[in-house]
This record gives C-alpha cells, structure tokens and sequence, in this order.
C-alpha cells in the first residue's frame, strides 16, 4: 500500500518528500514524548501545555535527526557521481533514493555508514547538551530539568537509530556495509546481496518473533493492552524488512539480467557496425552523453569530475540534443552554474555535428574539417547516438 505524498522542500537541490503516513507517526511520537518521556520524568514540575510543547520540539529535533542520517548517505553518494532521486520521511523512518548504485563496493560501503556515523554524531552532541546544561543550570530549575530530559532522550534516540542501522542485513545500513565487505571479497556483486538478503530475513523474522513473544508475555503478565504497541511496531518493521530486503535482491537480479542483454546486444550490433573504412570500426564507444535539463552545477559536480573530456554530446533517450564544449561552459559565472541547464549554453544540433555510423572515413575526415569542435556524434540508421568520432580516431585509420 502506497500512501499519497508531497514534497515540502529542496536541499543541496534534493527534493524532500513526505509520505502522509508519516505524519501520523509524529503525532504519535509528540505523545509519547510528551506523556512517556517528560511527563514520568519530571512529574509535575511542569503544567501539561509545557510537555506537549517540549514533545512537539523534541519530535521536530528527532525528525531532523533522520533527515540528516537520509542527507548524509545522499551527499557521500553524490561525492561518489550518483545522483539523487530525492530523500523521503514516511513511517518507518527515511529514504534516500538514489537514481543508480554504486559502481564500486568501496563506494557503497561509505554510502553506507555515512548515515549511522551522522546518528553517532548527533547522539554525541545531544550528550554534550546534558552536559553543558547541568553545568550552566541551576539543580532544581524544572526548564533545566526539561532539557536535560530532551537531551538525554535525543542522545538515546540518535544511539538506538545508528545501532539499529548497524544490523548486519538488508535493507539497513549495515546490511548494505556487509554486502560492500562481500562484494569487496567475492568480486560479484549479487553473490553478496543473496548474502545479505538472507540476513537482512533472518533479523526480520526475529524481530517478528519478539513482537509475538512480547504479546504472550503480556497476556500471560496481565499487561497485554501495554505491550500491544510495541509488539504491533515489531510486527509491522519485521514485514517491511523483509519485503525490503527480497525487493533490493529481485532488482539486482533484474538489473544483472538486463546488464547481460545489454552486452550481448551491443557486441553484437558493434560487430555489424565494425566494417572497414567506416565510420563504426573507428569510433569510441561508450559514449559519454548528457541530458539537456541536468543543472550546470550536477554536470560539474557529477560528470565532469569522473570524466575528462572537452566536448560532450547532449542527449536524452538516445536522440541528439546538441553539443557541449567545456569552452563554452566556462564562460558561465559561478554563481549561475546552480539555476543554468545544459540546454542553455550546449551548441544546438544541426548537421556539423553529426555523422552516420555506416559512413566513410573520408567522408568523416572532411566533416570532421569543417567542424570547429573538433568531434562528431555518431548516429545509427535509426538516429540514435551509439559512438563519438574525433579527427585523431580518424587520422589513426587513415
């Protein structure tokens, strides 16, 4: 069950999206603070307001808690050229999507624990908190004493996110650092997530099993309408976990599957293409392109600093847009490299800067003369980007 969402802000150029289910996971946690936290704490030292006013403080603190652990792990992926679909709050607590995985398994694994070291960080700046505040305050000051219990209670609450996230199985944090340390040894990548798969079940299960444990225990106590809560919680993760952990491994499956396909179909096209003095048995593939609505700073930031090429073609879904030239982007000021797209300063396409696959090299030789960038995209018959050509491809063969 999907519930509807809207987003409610950008940061660092990420949407941030909130799933409706999270807000009654909110008002619930207000109460709990409020009436389980402060309220056994402090007694009465304090009118009611003050503890749901401290409960709505501490909750907005405690969900900025998560949405950084989720902007950590967005931001070290970023370092690592991924980009950032968005970070979603919903429930079970965040989500930083990312549009593609990581290409290396020391990527993934600091991806992975960059969210679990931002929880132990804030736990121990919280713990700082409590202990500045009973220095600096006076012993028996209740506001003093509300803090401090506000204090202690996000320190616990960063410490149980992180450790939590350590547990060594998909989809957590540390299922992910675990299949980086597999995929690190086995060199495959899918060996490692059914590794990790598996884990990530088994903790699933036995978080299930303690929810069902404590339910007996509360019936045979006494205290069954106590120990519900919890126990539906521990129910509920253990099912999200699970499906979590099945749905990571059927898409590397998938994704594995359609990999293979992809080669396949590419050695095979690029034997029909490798015919001699053409332009197919000349030309650089991979090709390197880029989308015309991606920001001049994501370009900079995400493409240019893994690949060092002067020109790039400007595609999307294979068609050519145009060309960009690194000569032409940086006559664009700094301060616009955040609000400009690529479309905005690429060349238009027209006929100087492309070429047929199945086209003579001399042919490519004289357009290749009269292109003053110095390269050429190559189309196939269907007009679909598949290769790049430069004068020095060409000399080469000649």
């Amino acid at each position: 069950m999907r519930f509807p969402q809207f987003q409610l802000a950008r940061l660092f150029g990420i949407p941030l999206i909130i799933d409706y289910s999270w807000l009654p996971m909110a008002v619930l946690h207000v109460w709990l603070v409020a009436e389980m936290w402060l309220a056994r704490a402090l007694g009465d030292q304090l009118p009611q307001g003050a503890y749901l006013i401290i409960g709505v403080l501490v909750t907005a603190l405690f969900f900025a808690s998560i949405l950084l652990h989720e902007l950590a792990h967005a931001l070290i992926a970023r370092v690592e050229g991924i980009e950032i679909y968005d970070i979603q709050l919903h429930i079970f607590g965040g989500w930083a999507r990312l549009v593609s995985e990581p290409r290396t398994a020391l990527a993934e694994l600091r991806i992975a624990i960059a969210g679990p070291a931002s929880s132990f960080l804030l736990a121990a700046l919280f713990w700082l908190g409590v202990q500045l505040v009973q220095l600096l305050g006076a012993p028996r000051d209740p506001a003093a004493a509300a803090a401090v219990s506000s204090f202690k209670y996000l320190a616990a609450a960063n410490l149980t996110l992180a450790l939590f996230n350590l547990l060594p199985g998909l989809p957590l944090d540390g299922g992910r650092a675990l299949r980086a340390w597999l995929w690190h040894r086995r060199k495959d990548v899918l060996s490692a997530t059914r590794t990790a798969k598996r884990c990530g079940v088994a903790l699933a299960y036995l978080l299930m099993l303690y929810g069902v444990f404590l339910l007996g225990s509360g019936l045979m106590r006494g205290t069954f309408w106590r120990e519900a809560l919890a126990a539906a919680w521990l129910l509920v993760v253990g099912v999200f976990l699970k499906n979590a952990a099945e749905q990571d491994y059927r898409f590397r499956v998938e994704q594995r599957a359609y990999e293979d396909e992809t080669q396949r179909l590419q050695a095979q096209t690029t034997a029909q293409w490798n015919v001699a003095g053409t332009v197919g048995a000349v030309m650089r593939t991979p090709v390197i392109s880029v989308a015309p609505e991606l920001k001049v700073s994501e370009f900079i930031d995400q493409v240019l600093a893994e690949h060092r090429l002067t020109i790039f073609p400007v595609a999307r879904e294979g068609r050519l847009h145009g060309m960009l030239a690194l000569e032409r982007l940086r006559a664009v000021p700094k301060s616009e490299w955040e609000c400009r797209l690529i479309r905005d300063v690429m060349e238009p396409v027209d006929e100087t800067h492309f070429i047929t696959v199945r086209a003579s090299l001399a042919h490519a030789a004289r357009k290749l003369k009269a292109n003053p960038l110095g390269q050429l995209a190559v189309l196939d018959s269907d007009g679909l980007l598949v290769g790049c050509l430069s004068e020095t491809d060409v000399s080469a063969a000649l």
